[in-house]
């Protein structure tokens, strides 16, 4: 996968602590791609969000870059396999 193909992109709600939780993805993920614009959830009062706790870092979304071409390598990796095996069976 070429560098700097990764977007990563945070999603929180306004309640939340925003900062936290991009710290906490940065470390996660570290120097692997960009990130993109957090994005900040509206607080609706009628729900109830029984998971949101001190450890809460909201939800974070990969997207890659020209990852047809590598989900088709993939495939096709696989797909080799699959047939060697096949061929390698005893009858």
């Amino acid at each position: 996968m070429p560098r700097g193909s990764l977007r990563f992109h945070v999603a929180i709600h306004e309640t939340a602590d925003v900062a936290d939780a991009e710290a906490f993805w940065h470390g996660v993920v570290g120097h692997q791609g960009t990130f993109m614009k957090t994005t900040i959830k509206r607080h609706n009062p009628r729900t109830n969000r029984q998971w949101m706790s001190d450890d809460y870092h909201g939800c974070l979304t990969v997207r890659v870059l020209q990852s047809r071409m590598l989900y088709q390598r993939t495939a096709g990796a696989w797909q080799g396999v699959v047939r060697g095996a096949r061929l390698r069976r005893p009858v």
